[in-house]
């Protein structure tokens, strides 16, 4: 068993400037210490107990300890667990804390101001972390000890969030600036085929790919592709302003840098001979000369094609919406289009999938949960991305989807916003509490059509183990329909059976009073509640709370993930069940046979 709290970061508590007098008070019951670890004793007074440490001795020997001082040296298999309010208050001084020292990283960086590292900066900041913190400083205030920490760490936690804006400001300025950069990349596009390149890939041949440079420490023979080096630096200084002249410069140096003193490696490649062979050494050093003089040439040819293509879009056009799959632009496959990310973002983020590493992966790329986003974004860059997407191969999944144009009205756009988000995933944070009062018609006739159609688990006799019916309802042999309490309490017995395996739950989505979907989603059941359910979509998102007026059924979803062609989906359309018209069935034909009686026989 790990450490049920987080560590306390003393460096991020001075980076903050908050003091927490009332937390440093709390103390903790302990054993050991002195030259060992500390331990937590176990409650019941014996010496082992089960899921336990196992050096840890009876609560008898426990003495109290400030738990602020001594946390890091209590044993990493013991579970240090405090009353709700303190345990609210020292994970907020712990989420802070960390956040603090984050920041102080970002502003030590040193490295060149991108839009995808602006993205994955900008990413550090997870859905549904700010509304945590305001949970646990809730839960501190309830006692009074604690409650003049909690103001203070939530000003400071305030200032902070002001300061990492700020940070951003400052970086999104240092970035490229965005018309400039997508103008500059559609000119690398489209001279991909051009001569120039093919002639820039002679050169490449001609050295057989090998850099003239030392190479670093630990670094092996370096390698160079004229091409890609003249694109990634003509893109580099155009994209941040810098004019045609200089850009040519810069260019120039750094291939001169790769190809000063190369030695050629295959003569076919060169050109028609431009001096004569007289006063060499020898054939290979008039070869080195003949490219010396080659490739200035054309490296300049290929800066003047790269100029020609440049057309950088400077005309203003009002802001649209934009549906944005796969958000954050957090992975090197991003970096294109990460100058989304300084967008605003309107409305909450909702699941899409998981991201995974893989061979293509860069080093920067890390795995975890998915979102799709609506953002307002510059008409012309939502047109540029459309056309793109257009050309793209069937077999792209789309990642963008246009909306209306942005109003201004908070209001306005906010629906249109939700009304977007809801085409990615049914289900919004709203409709949590904003659902029906009572059971729709809909739902019900849905709920009779199941439970004519398919096996309803209940609650069996008292022989019969809820651990059996459990599996059996995760393993698709029967659904769960919601009821009265009795059905909701049944499926709190089966939930500590059912955390971990993947679900279906049918329901109706759509806000009160509006036109509504049907709707399958994915799932492990996190919590079972007075009313409501929540759901972790795929088992990897944050948890979607769910009222019960609006679920159907609930069924196991064994193959769900069975596909390894395409990424397991978090909902599907629900096609409802055909209800039965009690009018139109017949009742059952039953045929009754009378045999004589022995007196009649006779």
């Amino acid at each position: 068993m790990s450490q049920s709290l987080a560590a306390i970061s003393a460096q991020g508590l001075e980076i903050l400037g908050v003091e927490l007098p009332a937390l440093a008070a709390v103390r903790v019951a302990l054993t050991g210490g002195g030259s060992g670890k500390y331990h937590v004793p176990h409650s019941d007074l014996r010496r082992y107990s089960y899921g336990g440490c196992r050096h840890a001795r009876p609560a008898a020997d426990a003495a109290t300890y400030p738990l602020l001082e001594v946390f890091g040296e209590i044993c990493k298999n013991c579970s240090v667990s405090l009353p709700d309010a303190p345990n609210a208050l020292w994970r907020a001084a712990a989420f802070s804390a960390d956040r603090a020292m984050a920041l102080q990283r970002a502003r030590a960086d040193r490295a060149v101001r991108t839009w995808l590292g602006y993205a994955r900066y900008a990413a550090q900041q997870q859905p549904g972390q700010e509304e945590q913190f305001a949970v646990w400083l809730k839960r501190a205030r309830t006692d009074r000890k604690l409650a003049k920490d909690a103001r203070a760490l939530a000003q400071a936690h305030k200032e902070l969030a002001a300061d990492f804006i700020e940070f951003l400001a400052g970086y999104a300025a240092a970035c490229p600036e965005v018309d400039a950069y997508n103008g500059a990349r559609d000119a690398v596009r489209r001279t991909a085929g051009s001569a120039e390149r093919r002639v820039l890939a002679e050169v490449t041949a001609a050295v057989a790919g090998k850099s003239a440079r030392l190479p670093q420490r630990y670094e092996p023979q370096p390698e160079v592709d004229v091409w890609q080096l003249v694109c990634g630096v003509w893109l580099a200084a155009r994209s941040r302003g810098i004019g045609a002249d200089r850009t040519a410069g810069l260019v120039q140096d750094a291939v001169s840098r790769e190809l000063a003193g190369a030695r050629v490696v295959d003569v076919t490649r060169l050109p028609a001979p431009q001096t004569r062979g007289e006063g060499y050494e020898s054939p290979s050093a008039w070869a080195d000369h003949e490219l010396a003089v080659w490739w200035p040439r054309v490296v300049a040819d290929a800066c003047a094609r790269l100029e020609a293509e440049f057309e950088a879009e400077s005309a203003y056009t009002a802001a649209q919406l934009l549906l944005v799959h796969d958000w954050p632009l957090t992975n090197g496959r991003d970096a294109p289009i990460a100058y989304l990310a300084a967008s605003p973002v309107l409305g909450p983020l909702v699941p899409f999938g998981f991201r995974r590493r893989d061979y293509f992966s860069d080093i920067g790329d890390a795995t975890g949960p998915s979102y799709s986003a609506v953002i307002a974004a510059p008409g012309h860059i939502v047109a540029k991305l459309e056309k793109e997407q257009a050309a793209q191969g069937a077999h792209y999944s789309p990642r963008f989807v246009a909306g209306g144009p942005v109003t201004g009205r908070r209001r306005t756009d906010q629906s249109a916003a939700l009304k977007l988000l809801r085409t990615a995933f049914p289900v919004l944070p709203s409709d949590a509490g904003s659902g029906p009062a009572e059971v729709l018609a809909a739902v019900e006739e849905q709920r009779r059509a199941r439970a004519a159609a398919s096996h309803r688990l209940e609650r069996g006799d008292a022989d019969e183990r809820a651990s059996r019916t459990a599996a059996a309802l995760s393993d698709g042999y029967g659904c769960w329909i919601p009821g009265g309490s009795e059905e909701t309490a049944f499926l709190k017995e089966l939930h500590q059976w059912l955390s971990w395996q993947v679900l279906r739950l049918d329901m109706w989505c759509g806000p009160e009073g509006a036109e509504g979907v049907w709707a399958s989603l994915y799932g492990t059941l996190d919590d079972v509640g007075e009313g409501e359910l929540t759901l972790k979509p795929g088992g990897q998102h944050r948890p979607v709370r769910i009222p019960l007026n609006r679920v159907v059924a609930l069924v196991g979803a064994p193959r769900w993930d069975r596909d390894h062609y395409q990424e397991a989906p978090l909902w599907k359309p629900y096609e409802p069940v055909p209800v039965p018209n009690a009018a139109s069935v017949s009742p059952a034909q039953r045929h009754m046979r009378v045999l004589p009686s022995a007196g009649e026989e006779e």
